[in-house]
């Protein structure tokens, strides 16, 4: 065993002509079925658990008398079912079978017993391995007396102009856009060029998109210029003609058609 390793925690063992163990083992073995209840001297059970009692620690080792107590009780309850003899027709009377309804939340308590047996063990082990770990005060009374006596140099007013400096310099509700470097297109200007340009045509007579976007400075406005034809297209001012994916968008202003002369940013959404 290395150091700082909790070692074995003695536990209660008996001694008997069908079991020789640890009294859990003696618990597991009957809760599984493989040991019958009837073949426990229960009484000898109980002295030697009393022999095994006197060596404990009274404060210590409390939860463990009251733990067999506790299970001997169901023992003691289950096999005096198991000893009653039947009536004659096979039956018990009813505090004989109160027994035996007894005797089976002996096994419910026997696994309630392992698990509070290996819960308790598994926080020793934890407690045990961290013993030597302890926390560290935030502030502790000789750190606080170093710190510098806090002195005030400022009053009320100052402190009004201060908070006054820091709402003007507050952000604005609104975000302006006049410092980007980014140009805009004036997307009304754009779309009464796109108009003029396909009135321009006659009736009858068409254009495709490439010869109407051929002279636009930027992508900004070959964008702007397809977005008007969208919102025409949309209104009935033009119709569109594509023969297959990719190919020329032919584009032809219909007749009588007098949308375009007042389009809002509405109109391009």
């Amino acid at each position: 065993m290395r150091d700082g390793e909790p070692g074995p925690v003695p536990g209660f063992s008996v001694e008997l002509e069908a079991f020789q163990g640890p009294f859990d083992a003696l618990l597991s073995m009957i809760a599984n079925r493989r040991l019958e209840l009837t073949e426990v001297a229960l009484a000898q059970v109980t002295a030697e658990f009393l022999a095994y009692a006197r060596g404990l620690d009274a404060a210590g080792d409390l939860d463990e008398a009251s733990a067999f107590l506790d299970v001997a009780s169901a023992l003691v309850e289950a096999k005096s079912a198991a000893l009653l003899p039947d009536d004659g027709q096979g039956r018990r009377d009813e505090q004989s079978m109160e027994a035996l309804r007894e005797r089976d939340l002996l096994f419910a308590r026997l696994l309630q017993y392992r698990a509070y047996r290996e819960a308790a063990g598994d926080f020793r082990l934890r407690l045990a391995a961290n013993a030597g770990r302890h926390p560290h005060p935030a502030c502790d009374d000789g750190l606080a007396g170093l710190l510098p006596e806090l002195v005030w140099t400022i009053g009320p007013g100052d402190l009004a102009r201060l908070a006054a400096a820091a709402f003007a310099n507050a952000p604005a509700t609104e975000v302006a856009v006049h410092q980007l470097h980014v140009p805009l297109v004036d997307l009304r200007a754009q779309a009464a060029l796109v108009a003029g340009r396909l009135r321009a045509l006659g009736e009858g007579r068409s254009t495709t998109f490439a010869e109407l976007a051929a002279d636009a400075p930027g992508r900004l406005e070959v964008v702007a210029r397809f977005l008007a034809i969208l919102a025409f297209f949309k209104q009935g001012a033009v119709q569109v003609r594509q023969e297959g994916p990719y190919a020329p968008l032919h584009l032809r202003w219909v007749p009588g058609a007098q949308a375009g002369d007042a389009l809002e940013e509405k109109d391009f959404a």
